[in-house]
């Protein structure tokens, strides 16, 4: 692996200030980024019963005491997301 001289000198003093080489550092580096994108995955990905999948969502319910902007922000909102007009 190619990294610049300035890098290279940054990475060796961070290494060194946990207590670790310089290859067990990156280890580390690697294995937290494999797990942040374990973890954004798991976020995002969503499960949906075959049943329902591209229907309609139904209609939307004014919440008790919601006022008509906020009622349609929300109707605006959920139009976005299901692609209805």
């Amino acid at each position: 692996m190619r990294l610049a001289p300035e890098a290279l000198d940054r990475l060796r003093r961070i290494a060194e200030a946990e207590h670790r080489s310089i290859a067990g550092y990156l280890e580390l580096l690697i294995e937290r980024e494999l797990a942040a994108r374990d973890e954004a995955e798991r976020v995002v990905r969503v499960h949906i019963a075959p049943e329902p999948a591209g229907l309609p969502p139904g209609l939307l319910q004014r919440e008790t005491g919601e006022g008509e902007a906020r009622y349609q922000r929300r109707k605006a909102v959920l139009a976005g997301l299901f692609g209805e007009s």
